[in-house]
């Protein structure tokens, strides 16, 4: 085999390995808190996985597996929503989220980090993670004045490993409604 088979092959290899990593992307992202408590953004952590508020989607499932004594929650999410372009029928869209939400208090500045439990990157996960956030943002500007961070060893312990279905949600104001009858059929006489 000749030296430039061989570079040949090494760099089709290293270039599907590099292919690899773009198609993966970062399936994680992060955010700190300065001034706030690891309680009380634990608890707006918290209320975020439990509580998802969307204006252009349905919760269709919430799952929510919270280990507290780690800082670590889990979310299976499965959202809906019907889109319909002008002159085109309904489209019914549907998006799974499979996310590992931790706090973070080591360096005493309590952060928030999002991964997506996906084996790649899901297309959306960045604007899901922004929404994730901006939720605890939302229930941090409800608690008032912020509180200093409490030291990492002052970090609360609970019950671990309790696992609440969708069940254990508030039930949804308006459920997923089913799609649009076909305008094609409707017209058409018995």
């Amino acid at each position: 085999m000749t030296k430039a088979v061989q570079a040949s092959r090494g760099c089709r290899g290293v270039l599907a390995t590099l292919a690899l990593l773009v198609a993966a992307g970062c399936g994680t992202t992060s955010r700190v808190y300065p001034g706030v408590s690891r309680e009380v953004l634990w608890q707006a952590a918290l209320g975020a996985a439990r509580h998802p508020q969307y204006a252009d989607w349905f919760v269709a499932e919430n799952g929510v597996f919270v280990d507290e004594t780690d800082g670590r929650i889990e979310i299976f999410r499965e959202l809906k929503r019907d889109r319909a372009k002008p002159g085109a029928a309904l489209i019914r869209e549907s998006e799974t989220w499979t996310l590992s939400v931790a706090i973070d208090t080591a360096d005493r500045i309590p952060k928030v980090r999002i991964e997506s439990r996906n084996t790649l990157r899901a297309k959306g996960f960045l604007a899901q993670a922004d929404h994730y956030f901006a939720e605890i943002d939302a229930r941090l500007a409800q608690t008032g004045p912020a509180r200093p961070a409490e030291p990492v060893a002052n970090a609360s312990t609970g019950a671990a490993g309790r696992l609440e279905g969708p069940t254990a949600q508030e039930p949804m104001k308006s459920p997923v409604p089913p799609p649009a009858p076909d305008p094609e059929r409707s017209l058409q006489s018995p």
